[in-house]
């Protein structure tokens, strides 16, 4: 029997053999744990495929206990990711915190095609890398089903306030009178309304606006902890090597 899907490869691990296990972000299927055999020699027909970043069309053969990868028709192999230090270091973090926030075998067809968007724009090597991260953390954080409470009221009494601070563990804005004991981060209307605006805007409109990096260090700060706290997630590899860049 046989599986087509399109997918994103976010792994792809090296056998004793001349076997690539990868793993795949599917359109129909969501994660899936695959084996591309003999990939690691470049003669194979399945070689090209079977690298980080490429986006296809795969047919899976499912009658194995590992899936097996019998053909693949390459829409974007994403090449010039690796060919930048700074888009390859971005690129890594981008398809590991997706791999992080998925599960095997349920679809997610709005994160798949936010990771097959983003790929896209980091592979064109001309935009804001860091408004793209910002970007993509604080859509995730709706993605997921964690889509924090931007609103003038507190989310702990339900008050009106004009002060705003947000806390991190409650998800949400809390008022002045309910912020002690809790992680509070104050915030201004203007920081508000950007962080409204990435998380609603297409990401293809999203990086031909110009934004303060001011901001999207902060975004990116404040959404890296958020996800990690809602998600359970106790370390991302690949920003401790992003951080020093």
């Amino acid at each position: 029997m046989y599986f087509e899907t399109d997918a994103i490869v976010l792994r792809a691990n090296k056998s004793i053999n001349n076997d690539i296990f990868l793993t795949l972000f599917t359109k129909k299927a969501g994660k899936m744990e695959v084996v591309s055999n003999g990939a690691k020699s470049s003669k194979s027909p399945l070689a090209a495929c079977s690298k980080p970043f490429v986006f296809g069309r795969f047919i899976l053969n499912t009658k194995t206990k590992t899936m097996k990868i019998t053909s693949c028709d390459i829409h974007d192999s994403h090449f010039r990711i690796a060919d930048d230090l700074n888009s390859l270091a971005f690129g890594n973090y981008f398809i590991e915190l997706c791999n992080l926030t998925i599960y095997p075998n349920i679809a997610d067809a709005e994160h798949f095609q936010l990771i097959v968007e983003i790929i896209h724009l980091l592979s064109l090597q001309n935009i804001d890398y860091n408004l793209l991260r910002a970007a993509y953390l604080i859509k995730l954080a709706k993605i997921t089903g964690h889509k924090p409470h931007f609103d003038n009221t507190c989310i702990h009494c339900g008050e009106s306030t004009d002060q705003f601070y947000f806390s991190i563990h409650s998800g949400g804005m809390i008022c002045p009178n309910c912020k002690g004991g809790t992680d509070p981060i104050k915030l201004n209307h203007q920081f508000i309304s950007i962080m409204m605006y990435l998380m609603e805007k297409d990401v293809r409109v999203i990086v031909k606006t110009k934004i303060h990096p001011n901001y999207t260090v902060k975004i990116i700060e404040i959404f890296e902890k958020f996800l990690m706290v809602h998600q359970g997630i106790t370390k991302i590899k690949s920003k401790d090597f992003l951080d020093i860049l």
